[in-house]
């Protein structure tokens, strides 16, 4: 395909507002992610291990979403700990409150961004987690360095990021059908064709040293296989909406495109089980510990 002079489309603020004003798409993710897992612990238990808490830390979960992780870590807090979980997204926040069923120490929900953290004195918590927050920041060192100011001396932060190139099987499949199908060249230069992100696996190390004296990164390496096509389809129609291009078509393309899109990806789903026996996508994840 031709290079196009076009500007790639801006996954930002109303991005984010309108892509998790519902829980459809992230709790599609977080289903699949678990359930087709090749990695033999979750990704959750491994986020906990690096939080290494006795139950007694303040905690900040700094883009809470829906509160499929921070269900986990106020369950182990006791007394003398607390949390606060914080979302740009007030209808994750809510969510998360009806998630969030046990708490024995004290939880407070705050709708605030992750780049202006001045409602909290330097050093408030001992613990801060930034999990797959950084797609959608636009300055992460302004980020970073807000993490850092409100991370106690003894305690420390963990940043958890996807690599850019993970899960390459299903934006090459997506690409190859988007041309096949016949979306305008530029359209498709438009759409990210990796993980989005200025902060990725590739260079968190190097931007977090910049706020952090030491950063200890602990990889998660795992897989997601699909033995039938229906669940994979799922996940890509629904819960990542057909990589982005669903939200950035707006009225440019009519519905009977994207089921024609769905139908080719679904055929190259259909015959690569048919060839192996299964489909899988590759993915890359860290937790960076951050002290």
């Amino acid at each position: 395909m031709a290079a196009s002079s076009a500007q790639p489309f801006h996954f930002g603020l109303d991005y984010i507002r309108v892509h998790f004003g519902n829980n459809t798409a992230l709790a599609t993710q977080q289903m699949t992610h678990n359930l087709y897992r090749q990695n033999r612990e979750t990704l959750v238990d491994h986020m906990l291990r690096c939080l290494d808490l006795t139950g007694r830390e303040t905690v900040l979960d700094l883009g809470c979403g829906n509160g499929f992780i921070l269900r986990d870590v106020v369950s182990r807090l006791r007394h003398g700990g607390r949390t606060v979980a914080m979302d740009i997204s007030p209808a994750m926040l809510e969510l998360a409150k009806r998630n969030v069923t046990v708490s024995w120490a004290p939880l407070e929900f705050v709708e605030g961004r992750a780049e202006d953290l001045s409602r909290f004195p330097d050093g408030t918590f001992d613990r801060v987690m930034a999990n797959f927050i950084f797609h959608y920041i636009e300055d992460p060192d302004l980020v970073c360095g807000e993490i850092a100011r409100v991370t106690s001396d003894d305690g420390f932060a963990i940043v958890t990021i996807e690599a850019r190139h993970s899960m390459p099987e299903m934006y090459e499949m997506h690409f190859e059908a988007m041309e096949k199908v016949g979306f305008a060249p530029d359209f498709i230069a438009r759409l990210p064709r990796t993980r989005r992100g200025k902060m990725v696996l590739d260079n968190s190390a190097e931007i977090l040293s910049r706020h952090f004296g030491s950063v200890t990164e602990n990889p998660y390496p795992d897989a997601l296989r699909f033995e039938t096509p229906e669940p994979y389809m799922f996940f890509y129609a629904t819960g990542h909406k057909f990589c982005g291009a669903r939200a950035m078509a707006g009225d440019e393309y009519p519905e009977s495109m994207f089921d024609q899109l769905y139908a080719e990806v679904e055929a190259k789903v259909k015959a690569r089980i048919a060839e192996v026996g299964y489909f899988e996508l590759s993915k890359r994840n860290s937790v960076f510990v951050c002290r």
